[in-house]
């Protein structure tokens, strides 16, 4: 029967610890329902470090086994900490940097391992991930590409797998990679069924939707601020760069040149981003057409409206909808 240690710490999510616990027990559910008591069903442990008590980003508190070098498993998962600003993770993260050698040990033996969110953080310190294909929360990319260059992060995942080892996004990504381990050991049948007990949509394979396009960057460049603050109102009416570089008393090349080296994009680009964030909030909270939508943000043909939003969200403006809208309590 698979073995599992399910790494704890704290400051960790107590959702991925607990949760991830408890889709094995469902899929154990169905193993016993489908083929007796003799089915290989999922053992897990809660592991740590020092084998004392954890608390939890929530304050729950959980007991724990001390980690053994000598004892094997064949899953460990890693859950999602919290993310208290870069100082302080960094802090758990050089906490948490003895783990390291147990977790290259048990890969080495044949074991899975699995990162979620931030936990991903955790698996990239062990030198694992270099030269690997993964995934983490969307919104700590820059951090991640940061501060492990030699992995080949891929945002757009939700879930990566390569060489037994599997990362996943967003913290809720736990349910999705919890799915993919029962499928790997279980078969797809009992990945399925589990799955659909929980309503977990294993459709979403992709970050892409969730992306603001408008990524928060610190600058100190005035001139590109009034830029900024200039296309935001008007970014409804048609443009050119010359419009903007005239009302701000420079030249095209130096409006690009300086526009690019603060935000990394040129305005064009970054007034296209705008149009295309207000048109996620329209979808998300509004009744309005996708024509009257594009129309609102600054689209009048619709057809490149809506070919521009799937190529940059992944899907169409009336699959976003459908997903994303906000109904409101009648």
């Amino acid at each position: 029967m698979p073995r599992a240690a399910i790494l704890t710490f704290d400051e960790c999510y107590a959702s991925s610890v607990g949760g991830f616990a408890d889709i094995l027990q469902v899929a154990n559910s169905h193993l016993r329902r489908q083929q007796g008591t003799a089915a290989a069903q999922f053992e897990w442990r809660f592991v740590s470090s020092s084998g004392n008590p954890i608390v939890a980003s929530n304050g729950l508190q959980l007991q724990t086994h001390k980690l053994e070098p000598r004892e094997r498993y064949d899953l460990v998962f890693i859950p999602s900490l919290h993310y208290g600003g870069q100082g302080q993770f960094d802090q758990i993260l050089d906490r948490l940097a003895d783990t390291s050698d147990w977790l290259v040990a048990q890969w080495r033996a044949g074991a899975w391992i699995a990162a979620n969110c931030t936990g991903t953080f955790i698996l990239a310190q062990t030198g694992l991930l270099d030269g690997r294909t993964v995934t983490t929360t969307w919104w700590l990319e820059r951090q991640f590409r940061a501060k492990y260059p030699k992995v080949d992060l891929q945002i757009r995942s939700v879930i990566t797998e390569s060489d037994r080892l599997v990362c996943a996004g967003a913290s809720a990504s736990y349910l999705l990679q919890a799915i993919r381990i029962i499928e790997r050991f279980s078969g797809p049948a009992i990945a399925s069924q589990t799955a659909k007990s929980l309503l977990i949509d294993v459709s979403q394979t992709s970050q892409v939707p969730y992306l603001p396009l408008l990524a928060e960057r610190a600058h100190s460049d005035s001139l590109v601020e009034r830029a900024q603050h200039w296309l935001q109102s008007n970014m409804t009416k048609e443009l050119r760069i010359s419009v903007l570089a005239d009302a701000l008393a420079i030249s095209d090349r130096t409006l690009i040149r300086r526009f690019k080296a603060a935000l990394g994009q040129t305005p064009l680009a970054y007034l296209q981003d705008l149009r295309l964030e207000a048109a996620r909030a329209l979808l998300e909270t509004g009744d309005l057409s996708v024509e009257a939508i594009g129309g609102q943000v600054g689209y009048n043909d619709t057809s490149s409206f809506s070919r521009l939003f799937r190529q940059r969200i992944g899907m169409s403006p009336g699959a976003y909808r459908n997903r994303f809208q906000i109904n409101s309590a009648p």
